[in-house]
């Protein structure tokens, strides 16, 4: 889950990080009903932001894993 501490030391813009916290939820939630969205965030955080970046806000290990995967790469 997200560790809501790192959001306190973060040197991302406060603006890019509202708007990347907001994909990460969506990438977390685990619904049949999510999936589209959990995609679509997914995309979006790997064509807006870095590994590194992620791992800053918070973001579980293996859903950077996930994301970052060479699966991924187009």
């Amino acid at each position: 889950m997200l560790n809501r501490r790192a959001l306190y030391t973060s040197v991302v813009d406060p603006e890019r990080r509202k708007t990347l916290l907001a994909l990460i939820e969506i990438a977390e939630a685990n619904s049949p009903t999510a999936c589209w969205d959990d995609a679509r965030a997914m995309d979006l955080l790997r064509s807006q932001s870095s590994a590194a970046e992620l791992r800053e806000l918070g973001m579980d290990e293996r859903l950077v894993e996930h994301i970052f995967a060479e699966s991924h790469a187009g």
